[in-house]
C-alpha cells in the first residue's frame, strides 16, 4: 500500500505577447521578446512551477494577434493551468490577447519589467525592447474593463536572465500559489465522529468548503476504520512498528504526573490503529481529514483516542489530519503543507517572562519540520479527551515560522489569519504535548487580544518559514476568502 500525496507543482501557462508593427520597423525585437519570454519560463521553473508552453503554427511562442490568443487561451484553458502569467517585455496594444485572456478561466497575473540603460544614449530600436510600465498599465484596464481584474501585477528590473530580488519574491510566492490551487483540485477531505462537544467555534459547514475551495467533504463512518483496525494482520502491525522504530525515540516517564512509562501493549495497538488509519485514507483516496469520536470503554473509544502516531506518519506524508473535528485548521494544514511550508496541528499558550507564545499540541504533527528524530510518550489521560496510550513530541526547527489559522465570519465567508515569528531553543512545558516557543517582536499580552479579535478558532496550522505573503496572495483568488495578518506591536 502506498500513501501520501506528493507535493504537486501549479501548472502555470505564460502568454509572450508583443506588439507586430514592430516587428518590421525594428529587426530582431520579435525574436528577442521571444527569448525573454522563455527566460521568464526558466524563472517559473526555478521556483517550483510547471510550466505549460503554448506554440503557434510557426513554431515559437509568439501571441501578436487576437487569433493567436484566442488559441492559446483554449490551449491553456484544456490543459487546466492554475495560474496565467501575461509576459509583456515591452509595448503591445491589449486588444492583441485580451481575448484569449477571456479563455483561459483561471487567475491572470500581468508580468512586466525594466532593463536599466541609458536614457540620453540609447536609440529608439533599443528603448522600444528594454520594457517598462506603459503596456501593463494598459493591460490592467483593460482586462478590469472587460470584467478580469488580475491577481496581481509584478514589475520590477530586469538584467540579463535575472530580475530584481522583490519581483523573484512575488514570482516564488505566486508559484506556491500555483501549488496549492493544484492541491484543491479533486481533493477529498474526510469527515469522521463529530465536533468536541461544546466547542463551538470547531463547527463548520460543508458546502462552504467545495463553494470556496473546491475540495468535497466526504463523511466517513467510525465503523469502517475499526473494521480496519480488527482485520490488520500481524505481518501489516509488525510493518508498522519497524515504521515507528524507525522515526520516533521511545521516552522515560517525565516528572509530570500524567506521563506514564511506555508500555509495549500500547505501542502495539498504536500501530494496529495507524494500519486501519491507512487503510481508511487509502480506500476513500483522502488528501485530508478532520475527526473526533468518544465512546465509553468501547472499541470505538479504543480507536478514536490511539490515532496520535498513526495521524502523524500520514501528516508527515502530506495528509492534512486535524483532531477534535477542525476541519477548518485541516484545510489551513493542508494548504501550508501543500505550498511547501509543512503543517502540525496547533493551539498556543504564552510565556510572559520571555514574550513567547507556546506553539504547541498533542498532534497530529508534522515531522518533516521537526529538528531532530520526534519522540514517543507514555500519557494516562489526554487532556481533556477520553481515553489514555502513546503521544508524540518534536522540535520544530529554529528560524522562521508561521502559524496561520482559519475561520468564518456570520455570512459564512472564510478568512486565513497569519501570524509570523521565529522559533526559538528554551524551556518548555513537560506535559507530553509538543511545544514550540515562538518570538514574536512586540507585546504578548497585545498579540493574544488582536489575534481574538481576528476571528481565530482556538487552533492553528504550525509551519517553517515566513508564509504570510503566500497566504494573502492565494485568498485574493479564492471565492468568499480573505486574509488578515496579526503583526506584532508594542
Amino acid at each position: 500500500m502506498s500513501i501520501g500525496k506528493v507535493k504537486q507543482k501549479g501548472k502555470a501557462g505564460v502568454m509572450i505577447v508583443g506588439h507586430k508593427e514592430y516587428w518590421p520597423q525594428f529587426p530582431g525585437q520579435r525574436k528577442d521578446v521571444i527569448a525573454s519570454g522563455e527566460i521568464f519560463e526558466k524563472l517559473l521553473e526555478r521556483c517550483g512551477a510547471e510550466v505549460v508552453r503554448y506554440y503557434a503554427s510557426d513554431g515559437t511562442q509568439m501571441i501578436d494577434t487576437p487569433e493567436k490568443a484566442f488559441e492559446a487561451g483554449i490551449f491553456f484553458k484544456r490543459n487546466d493551468i492554475d495560474l496565467c502569467y501575461i509576459y509583456l517585455p515591452n509595448y503591445v496594444a491589449s486588444g492583441r490577447y485580451l481575448i484569449g485572456a477571456k479563455q483561459v478561466c483561471c487567475p491572470i497575473v500581468l508580468v512586466g519589467h525594466q532593463v536599466q540603460y541609458e536614457v540620453g544614449s540609447t536609440t529608439v530600436a533599443e528603448g522600444s525592447s528594454l520594457g517598462g510600465p506603459c503596456c501593463v498599465t494598459e493591460a490592467y484596464n483593460a482586462l478590469e474593463r472587460c470584467g478580469i481584474t488580475p491577481a496581481d501585477f509584478v514589475f520590477g528590473r530586469k538584467s540579463g536572465e535575472w530580475y530584481s530580488a522583490p519581483f523573484e519574491k512575488a514570482i516564488t510566492e505566486w508559484c506556491r500559489v500555483g501549488d496549492a490551487l493544484r492541491a484543491y483540485k479533486g481533493a477529498i477531505f474526510g469527515h469522521m465522529g463529530h465536533s468536541y462537544e461544546g466547542m463551538l467555534d470547531m463547527n463548520f459547514d460543508p458546502t462552504t468548503f467545495t463553494r470556496s475551495f473546491g475540495v468535497h467533504v466526504k463523511m466517513l463512518e467510525m465503523c469502517e476504520l475499526v473494521d480496519y483496525v480488527k482485520t490488520a494482520t500481524a505481518g501489516e502491525i509488525k510493518d508498522k512498528i519497524d515504521e515507528m522504530n524507525e522515526t520516533f525515540v521511545y521516552l522515560d516517564a517525565s516528572y509530570d504526573p500524567t506521563t506514564v512509562p511506555i508500555a509495549q501493549k500500547d505501542i502495539d495497538w498504536a500501530a494496529q490503529c495507524a494500519v486501519g488509519l491507512d487503510k481508511l485514507v487509502e480506500n476513500n483516496n483522502l488528501s485530508a481529514m478532520a475527526y473526533y469520536y468518544e465512546g465509553l470503554d468501547n472499541d470505538y473509544e479504543r480507536v478514536a483516542s490511539n490515532l496520535i502516531v498513526g495521524n502523524s506518519l500520514l501528516v508527515s506524508k502530506g495528509i492534512a489530519l486535524a483532531g477534535e473535528s477542525d476541519m477548518k485548521t485541516c484545510m489551513a494544514m493542508f494548504t501550508t503543507s501543500m505550498i511547501g511550508a509543512g503543517g502540525s496541528f496547533a493551539e498556543y499558550g504564552i510565556d510572559f517572562a520571555d514574550n513567547v507564545m507556546l506553539v504547541g499540541h498533542d498532534g497530529p504533527h508534522d515531522i518533516r519540520i521537526s529538528d531532530a528524530n520526534p519522540t514517543i510518550r507514555g500519557l494516562s489521560l489526554y487532556h481533556g479527551k477520553r481515553g489514555h496510550g502513546i503521544s508524540v513530541e518534536f522540535s520544530l526547527q529554529t528560524g522562521p515560522m508561521t502559524v496561520l489559522g482559519l475561520s468564518v465570519d456570520i455570512n459564512g465567508k472564510f478568512r486565513f489569519i497569519g501570524a509570523e515569528a521565529e522559533s526559538q531553543r528554551g524551556p518548555l512545558p513537560q506535559n507530553g504535548n509538543t511545544y514550540t516557543r515562538a518570538h514574536i517582536d512586540g507585546d504578548i499580552s497585545k498579540f493574544v487580544v488582536d489575534w481574538a479579535k481576528a476571528g481565530n478558532t482556538h487552533h492553528m496550522s504550525l509551519c517553517l518559514g515566513h508564509n504570510n505573503g503566500v497566504i494573502e496572495k492565494l485568498s485574493s483568488v479564492l471565492p468568499y476568502v480573505e486574509f488578515r495578518e496579526v503583526k506584532p506591536s508594542w
